[in-house]
């Protein structure tokens, strides 16, 4: 018995098991640390969602870096030449590319998602005409709460051709007079988005057009694309120039009136 556990449990194979055993328990530490990072930060708005989502993503990252190391040391430790097996690695990888062409897609787009901050961990967006908060991001799908109705739906990545970031949209009603001709107030508007598209952290201004009809006023609507977290800030700016070209202009902003009729 001795004799055939002294030929199976060679040196090299205890070393094996041991690097196996240790890339597990770092594995374990360093999600459980991220894990805990990530929770006790939650709330804490000095570490923005861009962070939170690459903590999450590194997470996913490491499990994969792990493996490939420990596979890798593993293989030389017991006389195999990993040198000839990455040269041969060539054809196969070619071969795998096509069979798993979606896979890296999705892995791919991940990445360019979260290194070009397409969007983040927390952001309301809309996709494919179904607008949900986004609660994962991983190397292969980002998984998403509809707003509506709270159902878990996952899109993989590659099909994320286009989506609308609705978290970084700052909507601003411009209450006008009747009185005004409305190319009048356009062309006052006009000054106005060039003027809020020049502050700082604004990195477009569009005009939506005239937005309603109210009991004492016209309401035209701007949208102002920033962070979300900068839109109290952006939104007390824009105002401000509001108003001050409102004023230039010799333009009052028009407050609901009250009738009372005596009997």
């Amino acid at each position: 018995m001795e004799q055939f556990l002294s030929n199976v449990m060679t040196k090299e194979r205890y070393i094996s098991v041991a690097i196996v055993i240790i890339g597990a328990i770092i594995y374990v530490i360093s999600i459980n640390l991220i894990k805990n990072f990530i929770k006790k930060n939650e709330n804490n708005p000095k570490l923005d969602k861009r962070k939170k989502t690459y903590l999450k993503l590194f997470k996913n990252i490491l499990k994969y870096v792990l493996l490939i190391i420990v596979s890798v040391i593993i293989l030389q430790i017991n006389g195999v030449n990993v040198s000839s097996i990455i040269a041969s690695l060539g054809v196969i990888t070619v071969i795998v590319g096509f069979a798993l062409q979606d896979a890296l897609k999705d892995i791919i787009m991940g990445i360019n998602i979260v290194m070009n901050d397409y969007f983040s961990v927390g952001d309301v967006l809309k996709i494919n005409n179904v607008e949900g908060k986004v609660i994962e991001i991983s190397l292969k799908f980002t998984r998403m709460k509809d707003i509506n109705n709270g159902n878990i739906f996952v899109i993989s990545n590659r099909n994320i051709s286009e989506s609308l970031n609705l978290s970084e949209q700052l909507d601003i009603d411009i209450p006008l007079p009747y009185e005004e001709s409305a190319t009048k107030m356009e062309k006052v508007i006009d000054i106005m988005i060039e003027q809020i598209s020049e502050l700082e952290n604004v990195s477009k201004v569009e005009y939506k057009g005239l937005n309603e009809f109210a009991d004492s006023a016209i309401y035209y609507k701007i949208r102002i694309f920033c962070k979300p977290e900068l839109k109290p800030q952006i939104k007390r700016d824009a105002n401000r120039i509001i108003k001050l070209e409102l004023d230039k202009n010799s333009i009052s902003i028009p407050y609901k009136q009250i009738d009372i009729h005596n009997k």
